[in-house]
């Protein structure tokens, strides 16, 4: 076998590990922390609905809520987008260091 397969295939298993272990704290995040935001805001439309059913809102009361409630759902996803770009940042660049230091090990 070629040193060139043999730094691959011991790079793999390292590379594999890796992605695996970022994937997986990834999806545990995103289940952790996505049901509580549309949670807390199926309650909230739906308080607000029962509120100007009763005639405690007006309409442009409800629409300044549901503005406000659209603002802050929004960042919170911009929040998990950028998170999500810097962990697969983390990701791609430890894959690529991974290899760059098999082979810089293996030709000196």
């Amino acid at each position: 076998m070629s040193t060139l397969e043999e730094i691959l295939k011991a790079t793999g298993d390292e590379v594999l590990d890796l992605a695996k272990s970022q994937f997986k704290e990834l999806l545990i995040e995103a289940k952790k922390e996505s049901p509580e935001v549309i949670n807390e805001t199926a309650e909230k439309v739906e308080r607000w609905l029962v509120m100007r059913a009763s005639g405690d809102l007006d309409d442009d009361e409800l629409k300044a809520l549901l503005n406000a409630r659209r603002r802050t759902v929004r960042q919170f996803l911009l929040t998990q987008e950028i998170a999500t770009r810097a962990r697969l940042e983390r990701i791609s660049l430890g894959l690529i260091d991974s290899v760059r230091n098999k082979f810089i090990g293996a030709i000196f």
